[in-house]
């Protein structure tokens, strides 16, 4: 009969299993997504991969969250890159189409980045304390930012409907308690003025970059 130790250890594994499996069908939905005329703005948009984080990383120690953020994001942007280019196949038959290295490099490298402060600050989603309200809100408010900065590029309505359901995912994950609630809701704001800046990040890089 398995441990205590053993059985927490097993949880942990499959839990790091999880975070690699909602990394890749995530990263397969956005590449599906990207050759859908109703879909594709959320394969430019954050929001998918927030609510993934959301909901794989929260739940142990901070290096551990770190840990599933990081592989999660890593497996997301591999399989969105590769699943585009089955995806071109499917819809180009005989059109040649390669993945660019050096732009999978880079957005590896911003999954890196991504997933050490995704693991940091949405790893305490779900906990009542301090810590936990500023993770639930950073979360809520960097979805919120992410679809206005979205806004002016099309499928506004595709973008809204993902980021309730992405923010009522957020606080159902998040909050224990109306106080708490409270609390999220005061700080969402300004933390997502600092998620638009952030959300605009990656792009701004690549532009100058790439």
């Amino acid at each position: 009969m398995p441990t205590i130790g053993e059985t927490r250890e097993r949880r942990i594994t499959l839990l790091d299993g999880a975070a690699v499996l909602a990394g890749v069908l995530s990263g397969a939905f956005g590449a599906y997504a990207y050759y859908s005329p109703l879909l594709r703005p959320l394969a430019h948009a954050f929001t998918l991969w927030i609510a993934m984080l959301v909901l794989v990383v929260p739940g142990g120690r901070d290096a551990r969250g770190v840990l599933r953020a990081v592989v999660a994001l890593i497996a997301a942007v591999l399989a969105f890159y590769y699943g585009k280019e089955v995806m071109y196949g499917f819809r180009y038959p005989g059109m040649p189409y390669s993945v660019d290295p050096g732009q999978l490099v880079l957005w590896c490298l911003f999954a890196v980045g991504a997933g050490v402060a995704a693991g940091l600050v949405f790893g305490p989603i779900g906990r009542a304390d301090l810590r936990g309200s500023l993770g639930t809100a950073a979360a809520a408010g960097l979805v919120i930012a992410d679809a206005v900065r979205r806004a002016d590029h099309g499928g506004v309505d595709v973008l809204a409907v993902a980021a309730v359901v992405t923010v009522a995912l957020v606080f159902a994950r998040g909050v224990r308690s109306w106080r708490q609630a409270g609390r999220v809701a005061a700080l969402v704001v300004p933390l997502g003025l600092v998620g638009f800046l952030l959300a605009s990040g990656p792009d701004i890089i690549e532009q100058f970059l790439v």
